[in-house]
Formats: C-alpha cells, sequence, structure tokens
C-alpha cells in the first residue's frame, strides 16, 4: 500500500492525495516521518518545515505554521493555519520581516502578549527563510 498526502491551509487546497514516499511534518514533540502503512495517528502541528519526497525523489519543503494532522490508511492529512512552498517565498521579505521582529523583541516596554506575538514572527520568518533558502540550492 502506498501513501498520498493532501494539505489545506484556510486560504486554500495545496496538495489533494498526491503519491509520496514519505513525509516529514514538524509535531510539537518533535520531527514526525511518516512512511507507508504508518499507524494510525493525529497530531498537532507546531511551525516549521514540512517535507515530503514525490514518487520521482523530488524533495519537497513547505513552511507552516500550526495546525493539526492526520495520519490513517495511507493518508497524511496536514491541515495548516498558514502554508508556503520552497518556490513561493519571497527571502529578502523574510530578512526584513525577522528583522523587523528582531526590532520589536529588543523594544524594553513590550506587554507579555506582544513579546508572543513577535516571538512568533520571527520564527514563522527564520523557517520561511530556511525553506526559501532550500528553493535557491536545487536551483543551482
Amino acid at each position: 500500500m502506498g501513501l498520498t498526502l493532501s494539505i489545506c491551509s484556510p486560504g486554500r487546497r495545496f496538495l489533494d492525495a498526491r503519491p509520496v514516499r514519505d513525509v516529514t511534518l514538524p509535531g510539537v514533540e518533535g520531527q514526525i516521518q511518516v512512511l507507508a502503512d504508518h499507524a494510525h495517528m493525529v497530531g498537532t502541528l507546531e511551525t516549521g518545515i514540512l517535507s515530503y519526497h514525490l514518487e520521482d525523489g523530488t524533495h519537497e519543503f513547505a513552511a507552516v505554521s500550526t495546525g493539526f494532522f492526520e495520519v490513517a490508511k495511507g493518508h497524511v492529512m496536514v491541515l495548516a493555519e498558514t502554508l508556503e512552498v520552497m518556490d513561493e517565498i519571497d527571502l529578502e521579505r523574510a530578512r526584513r520581516a525577522a528583522m523587523n521582529a528582531e526590532t520589536k523583541l529588543n523594544q524594553a516596554q513590550l506587554e507579555p502578549d506582544l513579546i508572543r506575538k513577535y516571538q512568533l514572527k520571527y520564527e514563522r520568518a527564520q523557517i520561511r527563510q530556511q525553506v526559501g533558502s532550500k528553493s535557491s540550492e536545487s536551483a543551482h
């Protein structure tokens, strides 16, 4: 039995039952690799890098931030709050976002909720840079 992958976010359905060799998810307890015949499980996504190998061996990457996943009967369903695939990421914009969030975090008088907000923005920008860098690496 093979493995298929579906990825959805509030704005779009990115993949719909695409055959894959494996999927690596950023779970709240660490990276989770899913192969064909994986046991049924449901989990929470953490902000991080989601990756998968297509049937032809191509390795694809996406930046996701929070959400849920389910593995059942050879299918992985990912429901992510945000999703950016490597070819869609503007590295310069991600760098600026990280610098802006870091600047805000260095302000002495931030309320705790603003500190968390800018920590998450910084984390997402860092992940986007990592995924975007993989796109420029594969272009060479």
